[in-house]
């Protein structure tokens, strides 16, 4: 009897851990396919057409008063409209997700998962709480926010979004504030191998802050990779104020030389290319 007993508490205690094995690769197998998608999903490097040394350009070259106009200038000033919008205005949402990255989820249950963490990077403190869902053959995001102390403001919905389960595509959907909790930038990307082949932005604010029309509506920034010596590319479409119209640009350039050219009718009144070379002097087109 006692053999019995003894060989029926290994039957139960077998059973028991084989269901928590399965239990856990199913955890681990969720975790695994909930993979944040990559930060470059939300904030593309725009360092080649900044002043962030990394781009192998000094500082001196940004603000260098012999080429004022120049081409890789003008190119410049056409891209830094949308990263002054990604990390000076939605600042906050931004530097959320990417610290997503250094912290662990919470499996709540019913393919839910949560992170929450302070945000670092800020003088004052925010909390953020970010869900991913499961919902068949996508992920289901959003990211809330909450500030403390000083303009402090309760959790809101900051941006939401969704990612195909292989993370080789989706999208992001960024309100503009607490105050403004309306729909500001959207961004639509998809991966190539380990990087961001293709990205997106759109600006689709419905009014500006003096509740206006917001004329800047529909503008887009739009980047991608390519075969050629000029392997990436900038197409954008924006609203220009001083002809009160939209005009097209396309910058095209190579990431390891920073050779590039740039295309804009409206702007050099004409429809060839204007170049520039490794330090960003305007050259002939060849």
């Amino acid at each position: 009897m006692k053999n019995w007993r003894v060989y029926g508490m290994l039957i139960i205690f077998a059973l028991f851990f084989t269901t928590s094995c399965e239990n856990s690769d199913e955890s681990t197998d969720m975790a695994n396919s909930l993979a944040l998608p990559l930060y470059e999903s939300m904030a593309m490097d725009f360092s080649d057409f900044t002043d962030d040394s990394n781009s192998g350009k000094s500082i001196a070259l940004v603000y260098n008063d012999k080429a004022p106009n120049g081409n890789w200038f003008f190119s410049r000033i056409v891209v830094g409209v949308w990263n002054s919008a990604l990390f000076t205005t939605l600042a906050v949402p931004v530097a959320s997700f990417k610290s997503a990255f250094t912290h662990s989820p919470e499996d709540l249950g019913d393919n839910i998962w949560q992170w929450t963490y302070q945000v670092d990077g800020f003088t004052s403190e925010y909390i953020a709480r970010l869900t991913g869902v499961v919902t068949g053959e996508e992920v289901q995001w959003k990211m809330y926010i909450t500030k403390m102390g000083i303009g402090a403001f309760e959790e809101f919905l900051w941006f939401s979004g969704s990612s195909a389960m292989d993370g080789n595509s989706g999208f992001w959907l960024l309100n503009q504030s607490a105050e403004n909790p309306e729909a500001m930038l959207r961004i639509d990307w998809e991966r190539t191998n380990d990087e961001i082949g293709n990205i997106r932005y759109t600006w689709v604010r419905e009014l500006d802050e003096q509740e206006n029309d917001d004329m800047f509506k529909d503008s887009y920034l739009e980047y991608g990779l390519q075969d050629g010596d000029y392997d990436a590319y900038f197409k954008a479409y924006a609203y220009d104020s001083n002809r009160q119209d939209f005009s097209d640009v396309r910058i095209e350039w190579n990431r390891e030389t920073f050779v590039g050219r740039v295309w804009a009718f409206d702007y050099f009144e004409d429809e060839e290319w204007h170049c520039w070379d490794g330090n960003g002097d305007d050259v002939p087109c060849e």
